[in-house]
Parts: structure tokens; C-alpha cells; sequence
């Protein structure tokens, strides 16, 4: 153990940060009550993550199931939401006071009131489709359906429906046109808006377009066909179209400009997440700056009044956003040192409404964080978050660099995750870099790696590790590279093209990209990022997998994995994994059972932070 961590009085352990309650999904009703759901950060095994519906300050419904999305009435005397419960696996409508509304195939995925209240319109997966890279990337099944033998699989199986409910009855039918998927919608009492594609695979997600759906003729009028991917489509009462389009790398975490139809794009210079009409001429806003978070409103000939700016994360980390209701502005809040809550943001700055996290206050003590800024080999500004031991002298560190995910994404101002957290109580620098192609920089950031995965990106990241030695912040000698996901593809990538690194621990990872284009349910997505031909045997896909390099990989590297993952399959995992025992590369796989893209059961996360730790410990030294 480094000595720095002997002077911390604060204990932080993986088992201590896994009793963080999130607060997610807040709605707020026409009188200013509240709603929202709370989730622990993990499961037990064979469980699922156990999610409870609150109401203002206190739990509104028993435990044992998933409580989601809440959806007050228009004038706040009903509150809707979805629930497995009595049916595991499976979302079903309910109201709350009343209980389980109709029958509804499928599993629920978002729900909205008609102007009346006196119907809902509600978005169910077929049972059988796939949930997005950023939710696990697993199946959506009922929990002791009969298991197919055999398993017979075929294209467009199964489909995101739109389903007319009635709020006294339950009486339900599908409205939506057929033949078309719908991913995200919106509704006002007439028309629908929707995120369309022509069939309900995960990769077509990466051609949708924009629908207006007659849903009493089941008909769809496509009126958008965008360049890049699509989020949060909005329909006013008076009709007006909004939605969010930018270069993604998942579905759910699109940033990008706002678009109104028959108006154009407005403001493009902010990097927009999440929006939603004020009234017919203008838009709230919510989206990310750097490592930080803003919202405000937007008017339709693009100027815009920023009501919040901060180093925060207002809303998710894939997608700030905020609620608002009965002259009221909430969402879940948190920073680098204070856990997430759900504040009030009516006066502009953040008034604390609930306090699930006190228990958990000191944690953050152990660190400080601050904005890391280099520059890179191209003369680029690239930032990052660097955190290292609050009580650490003036010498250096050993460092891990951990990559994030997406890669259209970013690390933003956060409560740190136990995958960090107690590396920097061990002695440890982390930097969390923020490389080209990431996301709160604008579109053309989002872009510069377009058709240059592990090219100028890498270069961002050794150019910072270099940088920390230079500042005399990390030990030259004693570095380790980490990510999940397009981490995991970045972390395997970087030791099979340079040495700079002592230990790599890459995990949900892509090595090479010809298997995972037809092994994927995101097939589209190296196609869009490479910019290339799958089946060019001399093209991009060979030339930037991993597996064809690691003859030349001599960095000691972990594998972490997955075992049902649909987004990164396991065999990326055991390719690596073969190729490096071939090259006589000290390597090691571990695979999680019932894991998808990420592990959610409680002791497979522990159990990775000890592996972890321990490699590190090992290489490092």
C-alpha cells in the first residue's frame, strides 16, 4: 500500500460505496409533488436490480420488484408507472393506488397521459428483444419462461409497439403503424412523434428516422431522415417537432443539436441530451459542457437563456436532464464529492430534497479531483479528470489511465465509482481522460474519430500520460490502462502498439472487429466508426483489431468479461485472450455468468475490484 493511503482516516471499501441508492426518473406533478424511483447498484445472484417507487420522502410501494417510470396525470390526481412486480422480467403498467391497469404483451418502456388523463399511450418491447449497450445489453425475458429448445433465431422477431390504454378499464390495443419499430415517442392527445426504423433489430437503431404516426389509422408519415443518430423526439400541444440529433456510439446516450421541424437546427454549440417543449415557441434543455452539466431554454430563432452551468452532473451520466412541474425545476444531482439527490432547482442553484447518501458524505474525502488539461500531438486541447490521493506529498504516483465507454461519452463531474475510488485510497493517480470523439465539446470533437478508431484517440491518451510524468504527477515506469466497453477495445488496442504501459485490465472489450460485426446485435456501429468494409480482408477492420497485433503485446493484461453480453460478445474475450497465450504474453480471462455488457450481481463486482486490485498490485508494484 502506498503511504498516502495510511494517512486517510476515511475507510473506503468496494463493499462500503456498493450501499449507494440512486435516485433516477423524477417526475413532478401540476401541484409540485414529486416521484421518482430508487435502485440499489447492484443485485443479488439470479436477482434483478431492486427498484422502488417513492413518492415526495418516502417509499410509496413494497420491495422485491422494479419500479419504473413515473408519469403523473396532467392534473397530478393519478400517478402512473411500470412494474415486474408479480411477474419478474416482465414491465407492466400500474397506477398507483389501484394496481396492475389491462394486460399489455411485452415488456413497458415508457408511458405518457393524454391531455384528458383519461387514456395513456405506453412504448413495450416484445418479450425476446434486446435491451441497448448503456442497459446491460441482455435480453428482456420473463423470469421461469420455458428456456426455447431449440433456440430457433431469425430476423425481425421481435418489436417495440405502441399500445392505447384506457385509464379507468385497462382496455388496451396496439396503435402503431405495423411494420414499423419505434425506439422513443412522444405524445400530445393527436399525433405521435417517434425514433422509427424499418425493422426492431439494435443495429437498425443506427438508421432510425423521424415519424409522425396517425394512430388511429396505424400510419406513419416519415418526415426526417437524419445524417447522424436520433434522441428525445417532442411533440407540443399545438403540434410544433423537436427532436436531438448527433454522432452516437449507443442508443440512449445520444449528444447532440437540437432540430425543430420546418425551423432547422438551432444553437449548435451547445451539446444537448435531453429536451422538452415549454409551450410552442420554446424548448427546455438540458446537456453536457466538458466534464459539467447545463440546462436552460431555447428559443425557436436559436438564442437561448442558460438558467444552470456547473462541474456537476445533473440528471444521468449518459443523459443530463431535468423534470418540471407546478412552477417547480428538479433532478437528481450530484458532484465528484457529493452523492446523488434529487434537488430542487426553481432558484437556479440546487436545494437538496431527499438525503439517500448521507451515510456516504466522507467518501469522496479520500480524493481530490481536478480538471487535467494537455495538449496533444496535433495541437489539440484534451481534458480530462485527474484524481490522487488528498493526502499524497508533493512525489509521484503509480497511474491508471481508465478509458470510458462509448466512445461518444464522457467522464463528467460524478460521484466516483468504487471502480476508482479505492484505487486512489491505495495510492494510486487516476485519470480519466476525455480523448477526441468524446462527448460535451461539440459535434466536430464527437467526430475526430470518425474512421480513426485507436488512431488520434490513443495518441490523445499517451500524450496525457506523458504529460503526467512530465508535471511529476505519475511514476514513468509504473502505468496501467483501463476501460469497459470501448475502453475495453482501447485498453486491449494500446498494448498490442506500444509498450508505454505496465499492466492492462480491459473488460466488455472488442479485439476484433471482422468477428464482431456479425457476432453483435450493433452490427451498424463499426461500420459508422471504421467507415470501412467489413469483408475487405487488407481494410480498417483487420488493421485495427487487437487480435491481429498481439504477437507484439508484452503488457501483462486481465480480461474481464461478460458471459451473455450481446453488445461486445464473449468471444471478443476468448480471441484475446488465445492470441495473447500464443505470443507468450503473461494474460488472464475471467467471465462472469448471467453478465451482460458490465456485471451487476453484487459479489462479481467484488470479486473484479479484487482481481483488479491485485493485478495492479502485482505489475505495478
Amino acid at each position: 500500500m502506498h503511504p498516502a493511503a495510511e494517512a486517510t482516516a476515511v475507510d473506503v471499501t468496494p463493499e462500503r460505496l456498493l450501499s449507494l441508492r440512486r435516485p433516477v426518473d423524477v417526475d413532478v406533478s401540476a401541484d409540485g409533488r414529486l416521484a421518482y424511483t430508487v435502485s440499489p447498484v447492484f443485485r443479488e445472484r439470479d436477482g434483478v436490480i431492486e427498484a422502488r417507487l417513492w413518492i415526495g420522502e418516502a417509499p410509496a410501494t413494497e420491495p422485491g420488484a422494479v419500479d419504473a417510470l413515473p408519469r403523473f396525470s396532467p392534473d397530478g390526481s393519478e400517478l402512473a408507472y411500470a412494474s415486474d412486480r408479480g411477474h419478474t422480467g416482465r414491465m407492466s403498467l400500474w397506477i398507483h393506488g389501484r394496481g396492475e391497469l389491462g394486460t399489455i404483451e411485452g415488456s413497458l418502456e415508457d408511458i405518457r397521459w393524454s391531455p384528458a388523463g383519461d387514456e395513456l399511450l405506453v412504448l413495450a418491447a416484445d418479450l425476446g428483444s434486446d435491451r441497448a449497450g448503456a442497459q446491460t445489453a441482455t435480453r428482456i425475458l420473463e423470469a421461469g419462461a420455458a428456456e426455447e429448445d431449440p433456440k430457433v433465431i431469425r430476423p425481425a422477431q421481435h418489436w417495440r409497439r405502441l399500445y392505447r390504454v384506457d385509464a379507468r378499464t385497462g382496455e388496451s390495443r396496439e396503435v402503431g403503424p405495423p411494420g414499423v419499430n419505434v425506439f422513443e415517442f412522444d405524445w400530445a392527445g393527436r399525433e405521435a412523434v417517434a425514433v422509427c426504423t424499418d425493422d426492431p433489430s439494435e443495429s437498425a437503431w443506427y438508421d432510425a428516422w423521424i415519424g409522425v404516426l396517425d394512430l388511429s389509422l396505424r400510419r406513419a408519415d416519415r418526415i426526417h431522415d437524419p445524417e447522424w443518430q436520433l434522441q428525445c423526439p417532442r411533440i407540443s400541444p399545438g403540434g410544433r417537432i423537436a427532436w436531438i440529433e448527433g454522432f452516437a456510439s449507443d442508443r440512449a446516450v445520444v449528444t447532440g443539436t437540437v432540430h425543430v421541424h420546418g425551423v432547422g437546427p438551432l444553437a449548435p454549440e451547445l451539446d444537448v441530451t435531453w429536451i422538452a417543449w415549454a409551450d410552442d415557441e420554446t424548448l427546455w434543455y438540458a446537456g453536457s459542457r466538458r466534464s459539467g452539466s447545463h440546462f436552460g431554454r431555447l428559443r425557436l430563432d436559436g438564442s437561448h437563456d442558460e438558467v444552470y452551468s456547473g462541474d456537476t452532473l445533473v440528471g444521468h451520466r449518459h443523459q443530463q436532464r431535468i423534470s418540471l412541474g407546478g412552477g417547480r425545476v428538479c433532478a437528481v444531482f450530484e458532484t465528484a464529492d457529493t452523492p446523488p439527490e434529487v434537488v430542487d432547482f426553481t432558484d437556479g442553484v440546487p436545494d437538496p430534497l431527499t438525503s439517500l447518501n448521507d451515510e456516504l458524505s466522507d467518501v469522496a474525502s479520500v480524493a481530490d479531483v481536478s480538471d487535467y488539461t494537455w495538449t496533444s500531438f496535433d495541437g489539440l486541447e484534451i481534458q480530462g479528470l485527474l484524481y490522487r490521493p488528498r493526502d499524497a506529498a508533493n512525489g509521484t504516483l503509480p497511474l491508471v489511465v481508465y478509458v470510458h465507454g462509448g466512445p461518444t461519452s464522457t467522464w463528467s463531474r460524478q460521484f466516483p465509482m468504487f471502480h476508482w475510488l479505492p484505487l486512489v485510497q491505495a495510492g494510486y493517480a487516476v485519470l480519466l481522460p476525455n480523448p477526441r470523439g468524446s462527448s460535451g465539446r461539440g459535434q466536430d470533437f464527437a467526430r475526430a474519430n470518425l474512421g480513426d478508431m485507436g488512431g488520434g484517440d490513443l495518441r490523445d491518451i499517451l500524450a496525457g500520460v506523458d504529460a503526467l510524468v512530465r508535471d511529476g504527477i505519475a511514476e514513468d515506469d509504473r502505468v496501467a490502462i483501463m476501460g469497459g466497453s470501448y475502453g475495453g477495445f482501447m485498453s486491449s488496442w494500446a498494448v498490442t502498439q506500444t509498450n508505454r504501459f505496465a499492466a492492462a485490465v480491459p473488460f466488455a472489450v472488442v479485439t476484433n472487429w471482422v468477428s464482431f460485426h456479425n457476432t453483435t446485435n450493433i452490427g451498424q456501429f463499426d461500420k459508422l466508426f471504421l467507415q470501412a468494409d467489413p469483408y475487405d480482408p487488407k481494410g480498417e477492420y483487420t488493421a485495427r483489431s487487437p487480435v491481429y497485433h498481439a504477437h507484439k503485446c508484452t503488457t501483462p493484461t486481465l480480461i474481464i468479461h461478460g458471459e451473455v453480453d450481446l453488445c461486445t460478445p464473449l468471444p471478443q474475450a476468448t480471441e484475446f485472450y488465445n492470441a495473447l497465450v500464443e505470443a507468450g504474453c503473461r494474460t488472464e480471462l475471467v467471465v462472469y455468468p448471467r453478465e451482460g455488457h458490465g456485471w451487476t450481481e453484487r459479489e462479481h463486482q467484488l470479486d473484479a475490484w479484487r482481481r483488479i486490485e491485485s493485478w495492479l498490485s502485482e505489475h505495478l508494484g
